[in-house]
């Protein structure tokens, strides 16, 4: 089963018509593509003066951007998106607003309108890294997968260690089925960045649904024997435990950040991955 497999849809349970709800499949869908996305996060708009416009009317501040980066960042994606068109308005030659605009769409789910903002971003600054990882990552949720692979691939062969570029490209893989190869990606990122749980959650997610579910705890626990903090890991923990069969351990991680209703979707959810006994 490869994670192509996992969409965020309701799926049936044999013939008890019993349901799982949706949740557990938007729950890996966002596991695996929690590195590409920057741990969920919008890319920081740039904070650096970006000049004036082609014929020098305007001046675009750092002020201006960070009240509309604040915006975005706190979650109010209307007044952003309101901020970020009068910027682009105003200062259409300026990269880091079209990104800014791009992220605003990217959250609002409008996937095609925020790849046109990235690529306008990237036209306008060849050399931004956080335009090109964002164009990347659209391209991924627009399931463009050997866009972003070639994308991701271009920033490595700037930045070769950088850990976003790495996880991204690994979930290009594993979207598409090439399990071993995206395990590879991932265990060159952490070895350059042992502490990157975005990675870690990606690898043991990988390992888990690839048969490897012993493997994915050990490399979820990490040195320390612990989870971690980023709520990705934990949860791909669980998934692990709940394909090895360990049903109580699984319970006892999602017990302690989810309701009781979501916990038995999730333990439903695993006994169907795992098949009759």
């Amino acid at each position: 089963m490869t994670l192509d497999t996992f969409q965020p849809s309701t799926t049936a349970m044999g013939g008890t018509g019993m349901r799982v709800s949706g949740a557990p499949f938007r729950a890996l869908a966002v596991c695996v593509l929690v590195a590409a996305l920057s741990g969920c996060a919008v890319t920081k708009t740039a904070e650096r003066p970006v000049g004036q416009d082609a014929d020098g009317s305007l001046i675009l501040t750092n002020a201006d951007l960070r009240v509309a980066a604040s915006a975005l960042q706190s979650g109010d994606v209307n007044a952003a998106r309101s901020l970020y068109t009068e910027l682009v308005q105003q200062h259409p030659n300026s990269s880091p607003v079209w990104l800014g605009l791009g992220n605003t769409f990217f959250l609002e789910g409008d996937y095609q309108a925020a790849r046109n903002a990235y690529d306008k971003a990237v036209q306008l600054d060849a050399d931004s890294l956080d335009a090109r990882l964002a164009q990347a990552r659209v391209a991924v949720r627009l399931r463009d997968l050997h866009t972003a692979q070639v994308l991701y691939q271009q920033v490595l062969h700037t930045e070769p260690n950088n850990p976003v570029a790495l996880a991204g490209l690994g979930v290009a893989f594993d979207l598409q089925g090439q399990a071993a190869q995206a395990q590879d990606i991932y265990r060159r990122g952490l070895t350059a960045h042992p502490g990157d749980e975005a990675l870690r959650a990606n690898l043991g997610l990988s390992l888990a649904l690839s048969g490897q579910p012993r493997e994915a705890i050990n490399i979820l626990l990490g040195k320390s024997g612990a989870a971690g903090s980023l709520p990705q890991v934990r949860d791909n923990l669980a998934l692990a435990y709940g394909l090895l069969g360990r049903e109580d351990a699984a319970e006892a991680i999602l017990s302690s950040t989810q309701p009781r209703s979501l916990v038995q979707d999730n333990l439903a959810f695993y006994t169907y991955l795992v098949g009759p006994a």
